[in-house]
């Protein structure tokens, strides 16, 4: 942010919102067919809505951050309303909080409920004002370096498509290749403190070898993929870490996924790795 409002000391990040849309099975559909109509409820289609949906807001706070990954997550999570079957395995609602190295916190809220309340946001904090954007509708710096936006409104989702065409057809084409895996990861951060309810640190995060679907070569449309039970962190489950299994070395950390134990080999972050880990542990949208 160029200083505009001094050294950042907190972030806050919400994204709350209505419920979302569901595909009533059909004759024909096989059990594929009716999950990948529903993708959005499975958490190895989708990874959850925290990594599906609020990783917008999630991406917002690490670009205020100047993209630099905290160093542990805390937080929560759960299943209190969304609890039909027909909703599979994801959660509801989480609020998590992010510590970096400088000791500033990011704060992420985020919930799926009917008949809540509606937020959008991002709010930096700094020593010398703040920085408040509502999404669609408030854009203003208090404090030191006061600014209000009051140009023209753009349709976001049209602009930076016309950016990114624009780049191409320069010959410089712009590539947020590195942006978008930490800021993947971050979410995914963000589901595994909420499934287990354990503070996790970047490390641990990092170096999870947690998997909640298939290989991906194993995708096919008669793919029976079993759902599994919705996390609780305060009991046992499949996502759960389990500290005694905890490499002190390499702060290698061991998640059950589907009735497997984790990988345990030691896996060491380079600039080269950096796409490495997310084909198992996050498989994109196939909608």
């Amino acid at each position: 942010m160029d200083g505009a409002v001094g050294d950042i000391r907190t972030v806050t990040t919400f994204r709350h919102g209505g419920e979302a849309w569901y595909k009533e099975r059909q004759p024909d559909w096989t059990d594929m067919t009716y999950n990948m109509r529903n993708w959005y409820y499975y958490n190895w289609l989708s990874g959850d809505f925290v990594v599906e949906q609020a990783v917008h807001s999630l991406d917002m706070m690490s670009w205020v951050m100047g993209d630099k990954m905290p160093i542990s997550a805390t937080g929560t999570g759960g299943r209190q309303v969304r609890v039909d079957k027909k909703y599979g395995n994801i959660f509801d609602h989480f609020a998590v909080e992010f510590e970096y190295e400088n000791g500033a916190k990011g704060y992420h809220f985020t919930r799926q409920q009917s008949d809540t309340s509606h937020k959008n946001s991002v709010e930096v904090f700094g020593s010398e004002g703040s920085a408040i954007v509502h999404i669609g509708r408030r854009y203003e710096i208090t404090g030191k370096n006061k600014w209000t936006y009051e140009g023209e409104r753009n349709n976001m989702f049209q602009t930076e498509h016309d950016e990114l065409f624009a780049s191409i057809r320069n010959g410089n084409p712009i590539n947020n290749g590195e942006w978008m895996a930490t800021s993947t990861m971050l979410a995914i951060w963000a589901r595994m403190v909420g499934y287990t309810g354990q503070t996790i640190s970047w490390e641990q995060a990092f170096n999870s070898q947690e998997s909640l679907g298939p290989k991906v070569d194993e995708y096919h449309w008669d793919l029976k993929w079993p759902t599994q039970p919705v996390a609780v962190p305060v009991r046992p489950n499949l996502y759960n870490l389990h500290r005694p299994n905890q490499d002190a070395t390499t702060n290698q950390i061991s998640i059950l996924s589907h009735g497997h134990t984790s990988i345990h080999n030691p896996y060491t972050r380079t600039n080269e790795d950096i796409y490495k880990p997310f084909s198992v542990m996050f498989l994109g949208n196939m909608s």
